[in-house]
């Protein structure tokens, strides 16, 4: 959490055992193209099978839960890593070299963050803990 205003995850849509849809969807063709690749009969690689659709499903969503803007951080993270600058965004500086991670200043009204009141929650908090000094 960034000063209470990014909170993980809290937009995210439908999830199934933590992974949204498109992860399992990754999982379930890197499975076949794993079977397809190194000829695997489905009978005796199921447990191949099941270890890759595990391993890429939960491997996707873990890294996306490492961004706090989720999925356009997974992405904008992987245009870096090919030397390309993301889209739609500036170059950071040189002293400050992450593309999404930063706090954001100000939430959308139309946010979960400001329908469950958080805003008024963390505004306490921060109330109570600079007080006394």
């Amino acid at each position: 959490m960034d000063n209470g205003e990014v909170i993980n995850g809290l937009n995210e849509g439908w999830t199934f055992v933590g992974a949204n849809v498109t992860e399992w969807i990754a999982g379930f063709i890197m499975t076949m193209l794993i079977g397809s690749a190194f000829q695997i009969s489905p009978v005796g690689g199921t447990p191949i099978f099941i270890c890759t659709l595990c391993g890429i499903t939960f491997g996707m969503a873990a890294l996306r839960k490492q961004f706090p803007d989720g999925t356009r951080g997974v992405a904008n993270q992987f245009m870096i890593a090919l030397g390309l600058p993301p889209p739609g965004i500036p170059k950071p500086a040189s002293i400050q070299p992450l593309w999404s991670g930063g706090p954001i200043r100000k939430v959308d009204e139309k946010k979960d963050y400001h329908h469950l009141d958080l805003d008024s929650m963390f505004d306490l908090i921060y109330e109570e803990k600079y007080s006394n000094e």
